[in-house]
């Protein structure tokens, strides 16, 4: 039996037993089929099982990398031969290291994890993960490729490695239409862009010995999976602040990277002053939707009867809500420097609005406000329940259908914003980019954003945070709150400016809305588990009252 060790996992020559062993390992359950039929909705088309292996041409069986501890698990080491085909790297001087970012008692044990093993680097939001990560590379000395997915990502690690490597030279920039690779140290790139351009890949994976993940739970998207798979580096590890997914594919990350090598916890930020905790404060709206009954408790807002999507376009077309978390937002503005973040581009414009209005009406002088977001598209497909109501919206919308044959249906394409807002709304990426100095600079007051803002964007003069549209939090016994976790992140960054920096977050919830309620219970879960104290529940209903004794009881 031969194993060969690469890109990915050879196996040749294997038992039966030992196939059979890997072949149930490495076949999962699927979320999204086990979701769906929880939620009474259509199976067709969406596999039971997910097989994390291949079989080549020759019956060998094709493995991701981070499998291999559990491989050498169950095979007889007397019976297997390994060969490792693995690109080293020229060793190359990243130094002197930058003194006055000093490694922290916490980090140092996540970079120790590393260096010895291939795997997953666990760390809050605002422990320093990319401070980790460059001690990683300092120390190791092989040529890296950082791999990030969002462009603002990739010139805010360029930024930390300058400034941390004093000896790194050009950092190489493959992404944003820019194909350099600097000095050959250091390249970051964007996983679209390799994806795109697999003569990139062809020149560095005989070349590169180090790859870094970063913002690792993205790795089960095909890109990541499809990209960073090609490369034989010897040296192979994920950072990440949240390595649950909302979709459950965490395991295709562990498989493809390796295990978690070790976890920050997050007492030890609130110990040494490196997290600044929060204070919640739960704003009530009046925001009511039908004969919700049906959906109480429902926080996977799913169901035949339930149109979630209708729901979220009256709630951001409720005119008092919009004007009562306006209020709050600019009532807010005495705590310091705010965020507001929204699922919607076209929420964040319509309350940005309205903050003006009343600033002005409230005479609030100066407190400048802006949006930034990812970037609009005109049109989207929206998937047709017939061929003749695909024929029908396109007439209404005066645009096109098609039938896609891989999904069996047909799509329409709809417009998401009109003509105007498409002009009037679009932030290209010079005003992205000036929008976020200002803010690091304090010239904005009021920053609206899109989840542009979830990962990685490091402003520590952030105050106060505002979530506005509604989402899930954790359910069960599992930590599926990642977006509100990174989220609230934002503000809970030390500021070197403000060493007695006090934060506030709003979370605004539609209680009147059975699944909306639902949600807010699920993200009180959250909060609990970053180590907030929460204030309690009110006592208006009876699921309330059950829940308050329940959270009494010692058990």
């Amino acid at each position: 039996m031969q194993i060969v060790i690469s890109n990915n996992l050879r196996v040749s020559n294997y038992p039966l037993p030992v196939k059979l062993k890997i072949t149930d390992d490495l076949t999962i359950e699927n979320p999204a089929f086990r979701k769906a039929k929880y939620q009474r909705r259509p199976t067709w088309g969406i596999p039971q099982k997910l097989q994390l292996f291949t079989y080549d041409n020759d019956g060998s069986l094709i493995l991701p990398r981070g499998y291999l501890e559990r491989l050498k698990e169950i095979v007889d080491p007397g019976s297997v031969s390994y060969v490792a085909d693995l690109v080293e790297g020229k060793a190359v001087d990243f130094g002197p290291w930058n003194d006055q970012y000093q490694i922290r008692e916490y980090q140092r044990p996540l970079i120790d994890a590393l260096i010895q093993d291939n795997g997953i680097g666990v760390a809050p939001a605002g422990s320093g993960k990319t401070i980790m990560g460059m001690r990683y590379i300092f120390e190791v000395g092989r040529p890296t490729l950082w791999l990030t997915h969002t462009k603002d990502l990739m010139y805010q690690t360029k930024a930390r490695a300058e400034a941390t490597l004093l000896g790194v030279g050009r950092v190489g920039i493959l992404g944003d239409s820019i194909q350099n690779f600097g000095d050959g140290k250091l390249i970051i790139a964007t996983v679209q862009t390799l994806k795109a351009n697999p003569h990139l890949v062809e020149k560095l994976r005989d070349y590169i010995g180090v790859i870094v993940i970063d913002e690792a739970h993205h790795f089960p998207s095909t890109q990541f999976l499809d990209t960073a798979a090609q490369f034989k580096a010897k040296r192979f590890i994920g950072l990440t602040a949240t390595p649950k997914r909302k979709d459950e594919l965490e395991e295709f990350m562990y498989q493809g990277i390796g295990p978690v090598r070790y976890e920050v916890p997050r007492t030890a930020l609130y110990e040494k002053d490196q997290l600044v905790l929060p204070e919640v404060r739960f704003i009530f709206t009046g925001f009511t939707y039908g004969d919700d009954e049906s959906a109480e408790g429902n926080i996977d807002a799913g169901g035949e009867d339930l149109d979630y999507q209708d729901i979220l376009n009256h709630l951001f077309a409720d005119k008092k809500r919009l004007e009562l978390i306006a209020s709050t937002i600019v009532d807010a503005v005495q705590y310091g420097q705010s965020i507001v973040l929204a699922e919607s581009v076209r929420y964040c414009f319509l309350l940005r609005e309205e903050v003006d209005r009343q600033l002005k009406e409230k005479g609030f002088k100066g407190c400048r406000t802006a949006v930034v977001h990812g970037g609009l598209q005109r049109y989207s497909w929206k998937v047709a329940y017939s061929k003749a109501q695909a024929e029908a919206m396109a007439a209404e919308y005066g645009t096109e259908c098609k039938y896609d044959g891989k999904a069996r249906r047909w799509k329409v394409k709809v417009p998401q914003y009109t003509e105007a807002e498409f002009k009037s709304w679009q932030v290209t990426k010079k005003q992205r980019q000036e929008i976020l100095d200002d803010c690091r600079e304090g010239k904005v007051h009021i920053l609206f954003a899109t989840q542009l803002a979830r990962e990685g964007l490091d402003i520590p003069s952030l105050c106060v945070g505002h979530t506005v549209t509604p989402k899930r939090g954790d359910t069960g016994n599992s930590n599926t709150g990642l977006n509100l976790e990174q989220e609230i992140g934002r503000i809970m960054r030390p500021d070197p400016n403000n060493p007695d920096k006090k934060a506030v977050w709003f979370d605004y919830v539609d209680a009147s809305v059975g699944v909306l309620k639902g949600q807010y219970y699920s993200r009180r879960k959250v909060y609990k588990r970053l180590g907030i104290n929460l204030p309690s529940k009110p006592k208006n209903a009876d699921k309330d009252v059950i829940e308050g004794l329940l959270d009494s009881i010692k058990f």
